[in-house]
C-alpha cells in the first residue's frame, strides 16, 4: 500500500492511525509501546509491515536505535532475525545502516545472523559500510563478520565504503578482509599439510605388512627372529653389494628355516649380527628402498 492511497492523509497521520506500534518504536515511546502491547488488537501487529518501507515494529526500532524498544519487542516474541518480505532484511541490517552500534551489538549477542544476506546479497557489514559507520563495522568484525563476502554486484564492504568516500571504513574493512583471508589460508595450509601427511603415510604399507606374502608363501612358519633377519637383509639391498647380501641370505636362511635350531646354536644370531652391521652403515632417511615380495614384483616406496 502506498502513502498516496491513504485518502489524503499525511504520512505522520497514517503512521499514528494505521501503525501506532511502528510510531512508538520510531519515537522510542516506551509508555505507548507498553500500552499497545497489552492490547490484543495491537499485539497482533508485531509482524505487520508498514506501507512506507515494509518494516515491522522491530525494524523501526532498530533503524532509529531504540534499544529499549528492541529489547521489549524481543521479549514479547519478535525474532532478532525477522525478515522483511520486500527486501529480506533483518533488524541487524537496519541497525547497521542506521549507524547504531549499541543496538546492533545487542542484536548480535541475542542471536542475530551477522552474515545474513538480503535481496541484493548484502550483509549488515555492507550496510554499515554504506552508512560509513566505523562503530558498527567494528561491532560486526568483533563478532566475526566475514569481510570478504560480496553482494550481488560482486562488491565487498570495503568496495562500498570506498565508493561512498568513507576512506577510514574502507581501510578498516580492507585490513580485516586481508587478515581473514590470511588466517583461512594459514589454517587451510596447516590442515592440508596434516591431511597430506596422513594420506601419504596411510598410502604406504608398513615394512611388516610388505613381507606378509614372503612369510606366508616362501618361509611358511618362520620364527620372529628369522623374519627380522630377512627384513634387515632386505633393507640392506639399497647399497653396494646388495646382490652379495641376497646371496648370503639365500645360502644361510635356507638351512636355518628348514630345520629346528638347536639350543646354543649361533648360526642365525651371527647372520643377524652381520645384517645389523650392514644396516648400521645405511641411512634410514628419505631415500627410496626396494622391497621384493614373493610374487617376484619390484615395488618402490618412499619413506
Amino acid at each position: 500500500m502506498s502513502v498516496a492511497g491513504e485518502c489524503g492523509f499525511s504520512s505522520e497521520e497514517v503512521l499514528n492511525v494505521r501503525f501506532p506500534l511502528h510510531r512508538a518504536c520510531r519515537d522510542g515511546d516506551m509508555l505507548a509501546l507498553h500500552s499497545l502491547l497489552h492490547s490484543d488488537t495491537h499485539r497482533a501487529e508485531l509482524l505487520t509491515e508498514d506501507s512506507f518501507y515494509g518494516w515491522t515494529p522491530i525494524h523501526w526500532a532498530a533503524h532509529f536505535g531504540r534499544l529499549e524498544c528492541v529489547m521489549e519487542l524481543v521479549q514479547v516474541g519478535c525474532g532478532v532475525n525477522s525478515l522483511t518480505s520486500r527486501f529480506a532484511q533483518t533488524p541487524a541490517h537496519i541497525a547497521a545502516f542506521g549507524g547504531h552500534p549499541q543496538c546492533l551489538m545487542w542484536l548480535l549477542q541475542a542471536g542475530a545472523d551477522l552474515n545474513r544476506q538480503d535481496y541484493v546479497g548484502e550483509t549488515p557489514l555492507h550496510k554499515a559500510a554504506r552508512a560509513g559507520s566505523v562503530e558498527c563495522i567494528n561491532a560486526l568484525l568483533i563478532q566475526g563478520a566475514k569481510a570478504d563476502l560480496r553482494n550481488a554486484s560482486g562488491l565487498t564492504g570495503a568496495d562500498l565504503a570506498h565508493a561512498q568516500g568513507f576512506s577510514e571504513c574502507a581501510q578498516l574493512l580492507s585490513n580485516a578482509q586481508n587478515q581473514q583471508q590470511l588466517s583461512r589460508f594459514n589454517g587451510f595450509s596447516t590442515n592440508n599439510s596434516v591431511e597430506r601427511t596422513r594420506g601419504f603415510s596411510n598410502g604406504i604399507p608398513s615394512r611388516k605388512r610388505s613381507f606378509g606374502c614372503i612369510e606366508s608363501s616362501q618361509f611358511k612358519k618362520a620364527r620372529t627372529s628369522d623374519l627380522d633377519l630377512q627384513m634387515r637383509l632386505m633393507n640392506g639391498m639399497n647399497g653396494s653389494g646388495g646382490e652379495n647380501l641376497m646371496d648370503m641370505a639365500r645360502a644361510e636362511l635356507g638351512p636355518a628355516l628348514s630345520s629346528t635350531t638347536a639350543p646354543g646354536s649361533t648360526g642365525v644370531s651371527e647372520n643377524m649380527d652381520a645384517a645389523e652391521n650392514v644396516e648400521d652403515e645405511k641411512s634410514v632417511g628419505a631415500e627410496e628402498r626396494i622391497i621384493v615380495d614373493s610374487c617376484a614384483k619390484n615395488t618402490f616406496y618412499s619413506f
